[in-house]
Parts: structure tokens; C-alpha cells; sequence
């Protein structure tokens, strides 16, 4: 009888070990590719880091750490030498080198008909010399100061998996040096990975991963209360008291460097989604910084952070929040001001104001149907005829990216206070790499000039001063509306540590056994 007893106590530890070594996510996030640089988007940045590395890596603080290179210094202000980290091997068992590198570089700006590509952190880039297998030299058209935290966005690839097309990627060919191997994926659906026994560096906690998208805050939650996933990430406001008591469960939570922005069409001179309020064809009023300025005072920013997002958000002023190094202190947010919105929108001549449609997700974040169709309302308030087009997020980016709205709400995340400038507000050079995710074409010389030359400079006291003028005259001209920073919100079961990141993060390499 002892012995039998004493079986099934190894037996049922056996089963508890391997349900420990197992972990299930559900995700608001759609990974729509498995291409590492197709789409510089949320979902990607999440999901592929398990699987490839970069040259370096942001850490949850936002500093540059040594991930394929070990160690990196600058021999002058256009030149860099890193070294490579020696035993590296990929997935199918080719060793790392500096070859692997070059290759990677190359592809990065010619992936067709993605909407948003790796380019920017690679722009200054001229020339990469190898040194040695384990040591390259980066040669760059302009000094780059952010140069080693850039890198870390570009995932690298095997020199003979360079030549692959998206398509092969999104077949399964995926082989990367991460700790994380690729087992599966299903379009929008869900990604299996397992653990790699054979990583450079700590053993990973997790023998298989699944993450599931999971779009709808309803169902991520009853998949959780009921057991089907370990933890989620986009805890709805609503829920979380009922979470709380839940002595299966622990909530998580933490900054964002992320921004919840508008987006408006300044560039052109007849924009798809503006009319007078007959409905004719009326010259664009979004051109007009005047109006521009109307339409962001005409937002009520605290009441959509206290009472619709339940004080899980905080209002905008910028790209990040004032607490990361880099942001400007001269900027608060714009205060609501209905009677001055008025005011300027009669300045421009548009005192009837006008027809304007607001383009949003209704399945990317918390809440953005339901912020839109608040945004909408205030400008009404203001004389604008605003309306709401709901789109599903596979679809929006790509309309976005090709100018098809006239006005359009999303979100922006990054881990250094130039990238914003660089990638969204400074004109659409797609040969520079500048102005990757500006979709709407705004473009200001001026805003141009004050970001390049904080780019260029390499003194940091330097550098963050010209970057802070760069941020003011980009906000100052209504480059963009920012409205407000999200907080994450996360929910476990008991057990489980979910470390958040200021990027829009959820994967296995954030959640540990407690």
C-alpha cells in the first residue's frame, strides 16, 4: 500500500511539473505575420523578441543592454564597433556571426508592401565592416547617439534566411536565436512556441507557450476566470474589482510609453473626409493650425481618463509621459476649452464649423470605439459635424498607411523620446528612414531641422536640450493631438509574476513562476 501511495505522489508531481512548465496567454494582440520586419507594429515587437534578438536589447527600465553583442563603444562620432557574443547558435544549429548581420541589414528596408518598416532605426546606417566573425563596425552618414538602443528594434536573421520572403516566414520558416522556438501559428488566431534547451543565455521558465488573441475584453476575462488561460494583458476598468477579489487571481500593472493620439490630415488641399456642413467639397480646414488647435481644446481629456477609462490613463501632452528621460518639461496638457475652440474655429473661417469623420479600431485597445465616439461628441460640441467609422485593426493600419482617412485615433509606443519626432511628425522620407509612421504626410521644415540636428547630436545634456525643442515646435504646430497615456493592466492566476513593460508588451519572457 506504501509503495502504491507513494507512486501516485510521484505521479500526480510529475503532473504538476509539467502543467508548471506549460503557460497559456490570452492577448488583445493580432499578430498578422511572422516576418520579423514586415510590420513595426505592437503586435510583432511582442511576440517575436521570444523568438529572434537584436544586437541589443531594452530592458523593463529602457536601458540598452548586451544581447547578441556583448559589449559596443564609439571609436568616433559616426562610427561604432560591437562586439558579437561568441557559442551563439540559431534554432536549426548555423553559428551566429558577423555575416548574419550584413545580411539582416540589407532586407530590413526592402520588405515589400509592409505598412510600417524597421528602416528608421537603421537610417543613418552607410556601412557595416566586418572585423572579425564576433566583431563588426558600423559606419554611419550622421553621428547617432542612439545608435545602440536602435539596433535592438532589428531582429536578427541567419544569413541564408535573409533572402526569404514574407510569405516564407508566415509558412513556418522561422529560425531565430532567441530562447523561444517557433512551433506554430495561425493568422490573428494564435502563436505556440517551446522552450530552447540549447540558449546562450537563462533557461527559460516555460517548456511549451501559447498565446491566443483573444479581441474581445468579455471573452479574454471568462477565459481566464474559467481556466483557459493563465493570464491576460487589456484588463478592462470594469473588471478589475471583480478580478481583485478573486483569491485565484492577482492583478499587475505599469506605465506605458505609449500615447493614444489623433492623427489629422494637414498635408493635402481637399481631404476624403471633410465637407461643410451642406456636405460640398470645402477646401481642407485641417491645413489651418488654428483649427487644428480648436480641435484639441475641444477634447475634454480628463473627463475621458477619469470617468472612461476609470483613471487607468492619464492625459497627454507628448509622445511620453513626463517620468522618461527625454520628454520635454515646457509641455502640459492642452486644457479643455470649449468657448476658445469656437473662438478659433471662427478665426479660421469655419464658424458653422464642418462635416469631419474620425477613423478608429474597434478591436486594437481599450475602449477606442467607445473614446472615439467621445472625441466625436466634444467636437460636436464645438460646431464640428463629427461622426465615427469603426475599423477592425487588420484592416485600419493599411488604410491609414495609403492616406485614406482624414482623421484617424491610435496609438504610438516607444522606448526613447526622439523616436516619436523621428518616426511620426518629421516628413515622409522613406529613403532616410524618417517619417516611417507619419501616415497623414504632415510635414514642417522647421520640425524637420530642430529633430535632424537632434539626432546628430552626440553630447546627451546637448542632445536632450534640441530634442526638447523639437518636441515643443511639433506640438506647438499641432503635428498631432495627444490625448492620453494608457496604463497596462494584467491579470494572472495565483502563482504567477507578470513584469510590465512601458512597451506594448505580453509574452512569455515577461511572466515567471512566483
Amino acid at each position: 500500500m506504501r509503495r502504491m501511495i507513494v507512486a501516485a505522489a510521484m505521479m500526480a508531481a510529475s503532473t504538476g511539473l509539467a502543467a508548471a512548465q506549460t503557460l497559456t496567454l490570452g492577448t488583445n494582440l493580432q499578430l498578422n505575420t511572422m516576418d520579423p520586419h514586415f510590420f513595426n507594429g505592437f503586435p510583432a515587437g511582442s511576440a517575436h523578441p521570444q523568438i529572434f534578438e537584436g544586437l541589443t536589447e531594452i530592458s523593463p527600465t529602457l536601458e540598452v543592454k548586451p544581447a547578441l553583442a556583448t559589449a559596443w563603444r564609439m571609436i568616433d562620432p559616426n562610427t561604432w564597433e560591437f562586439d558579437l557574443r561568441e557559442g551563439v547558435r540559431f534554432h536549426d544549429g548555423t553559428p551566429f556571426t558577423a555575416r548574419d548581420i550584413i545580411a539582416t541589414f540589407a532586407r530590413v528596408p526592402n520588405v515589400p508592401n509592409s505598412p510600417a518598416l524597421f528602416t528608421p532605426f537603421i537610417r543613418p546606417v552607410k556601412e557595416v565592416q566586418v572585423i572579425s566573425d564576433h566583431r563588426i563596425r558600423i559606419i554611419t552618414n550622421t553621428p547617432t547617439a542612439t545608435l545602440p538602443g536602435d539596433v535592438a528594434r532589428v531582429l536578427l536573421l541567419a544569413e541564408r534566411d535573409a533572402g526569404q520572403s514574407t510569405s516564407d516566414f508566415n509558412a513556418g520558416r522561422v529560425n531565430g536565436t532567441g530562447p523561444y522556438r517557433f512551433a506554430s501559428w495561425t493568422n490573428i488566431e494564435s502563436l505556440s512556441i517551446t522552450r530552447n534547451d540549447t540558449y546562450w543565455g537563462s533557461r527559460a521558465p516555460w517548456q511549451a507557450v501559447t498565446i491566443r488573441t483573444i479581441s474581445r475584453d468579455p471573452s479574454r476575462v471568462a477565459a481566464l476566470l474559467a481556466g483557459d488561460v493563465d493570464a491576460i494583458d487589456q484588463v478592462p476598468p470594469a473588471d478589475k474589482a471583480r478580478i481583485e477579489a478573486d483569491p485565484r487571481f492577482r492583478l499587475f500593472s505599469g506605465e506605458a510609453a505609449v500615447v493614444h493620439y489623433i492623427a489629422l490630415d494637414s498635408a493635402r488641399a481637399e481631404s476624403p473626409f471633410v465637407a461643410g456642413r451642406d456636405g460640398q467639397p470645402v477646401p481642407n480646414p485641417l491645413r489651418d493650425r488654428r483649427v487644428r488647435q480648436a480641435l484639441s481644446m475641444a477634447i475634454d481629456r480628463t473627463a475621458i481618463t477619469e470617468r472612461l477609462m476609470e483613471s487607468t490613463a492619464t492625459p497627454a501632452s507628448q509622445f511620453l509621459p513626463s517620468s522618461i528621460d527625454g520628454t520635454s518639461p515646457n509641455l502640459r496638457p492642452t486644457p479643455y476649452d470649449l468657448a476658445r475652440a469656437r473662438a478659433l474655429l471662427t478665426e479660421a473661417g469655419f464658424p458653422q464649423g464642418f462635416r469631419l469623420t474620425l477613423h478608429a479600431t474597434t478591436d486594437r485597445y481599450p475602449k477606442d470605439a467607445q473614446i472615439a465616439q467621445a472625441v466625436a461628441q466634444m467636437w460636436t460640441r464645438a460646431g464640428i459635424q463629427a461622426q465615427v467609422a469603426g475599423v477592425a485593426g487588420q484592416v485600419f493600419f493599411s488604410e491609414a498607411s495609403r492616406q485614406a482617412y482624414s482623421a484617424f485615433i491610435a496609438q504610438y509606443g516607444t522606448n526613447e523620446a526622439g523616436e516619436g519626432p523621428r518616426a511620426v511628425v518629421h516628413s515622409f522620407e522613406a529613403g532616410r528612414g524618417y517619417g516611417n509612421a507619419n501616415r497623414t504626410r504632415y510635414s514642417n521644415p522647421q520640425v524637420d531641422a530642430l529633430i535632424q540636428a537632434a539626432m546628430a547630436e552626440i553630447d546627451p545634456d546637448k542632445r536632450r536640450e534640441k530634442l526638447h525643442a523639437a518636441i515643443d515646435a511639433a506640438f506647438e504646430d499641432v503635428a498631432l493631438i495627444p490625448v492620453f497615456h494608457p496604463a497596462w493592466q494584467f491579470a494572472a492566476r495565483r502563482g504567477l509574476v507578470v513584469e510590465s513593460r512601458p512597451e506594448r508588451r505580453f509574452n512569455a519572457l515577461m511572466i515567471r513562476p512566483e
